[in-house]
């Protein structure tokens, strides 16, 4: 009979939140005196596939890129993960992951209806966009200022053979390099700069998708438009990450 893998939380009490991309594990810290080095050790040990442990310290810059400390295993910080049958390659130092959003990315192709041109304004490494021509015949740009993240895009053009579908381009938020109204809808998943860019994203688009990272759906009315907000992830005790679709 197989051995049943030890749940973590018996030997570090409070220590259960991490998550696994590909075959690298992330670990979200507490509030609470834990030995780092010592769980990543135990998670390896309850799950084989997984190569590197991280520390999560938190996401920074204008790429926003994960902060992490290496706790243990092989030093590789790259890796191929797969979301709702989709093949990603991602380098977890260069583009900011979150795999508890998959369920709203396979949500986002319900948002879209008859639209045939689609920016996919913060890109990343693609997660949006490769999702949404996964599933259907539309005609998407994918754009970011991260560099690093287009290049893995490109990668997982190829891993997963999609030909034709998407154009990658490399620009600043701020001056995006495209005609008015010249998308039917966007994507603009970067809660917390797309209030700064608003103007840019409704001149170039019909439509747009808005995440805002705030503390209520009054705030991000106020910022980005009066629609429904739908609160799709806690970030902290009094920051939420709402999503909601607003008329340019």
């Amino acid at each position: 009979m197989k051995k049943r893998a030890e749940r973590l939380s018996l030997t570090f009490p409070g220590a259960r939140s991490f998550y696994i991309i590909g075959d690298i594990a992330i670990i979200t810290p507490k509030d609470v005196e834990v030995d780092y080095v010592k769980l990543a050790k135990k998670i390896i040990e309850n799950h084989p596939r997984i190569k590197a442990v991280y520390l999560k310290k938190r996401v920074s810059g204008e790429y926003r890129t994960n902060e992490l400390e290496f706790l243990y295993g092989e030093k590789k910080s790259d890796t191929i993960y797969k979301e709702n049958g989709v093949k990603f390659y991602v380098n977890l130092l260069e583009v900011y992951v979150n795999p508890s959003l998959s369920r709203d990315r396979a949500k986002n192709l319900e948002m879209i209806n008859n639209q045939k041109t689609i920016l996919d304004a913060y890109t990343g490494y693609g997660a949006i966009a490769l999702n949404i021509i996964h599933k259907m015949k539309v005609y998407v740009i994918a754009g970011d200022i991260n560099i690093n993240g287009l290049y893995m895009l490109k990668k997982s053009l190829s891993l997963n053979k999609f030909k034709g579908m998407v154009d990658i381009v490399n620009y600043d938020a701020n001056f995006l390099p495209f005609r008015d109204k010249a998308f039917e809808i966007t994507f603009a998943d970067n809660p917390t700069m797309v209030v700064y860019h608003k103007h840019e994203l409704c001149r170039v688009s019909k439509d747009v998708v808005f995440y805002i990272l705030t503390n209520s759906e009054e705030d991000a009315r106020d910022k980005l438009g009066n629609t429904e907000w739908i609160k799709i992830k806690d970030y902290s005790k009094n920051l939420f990450i709402f999503k909601g679709l607003v008329r340019c």
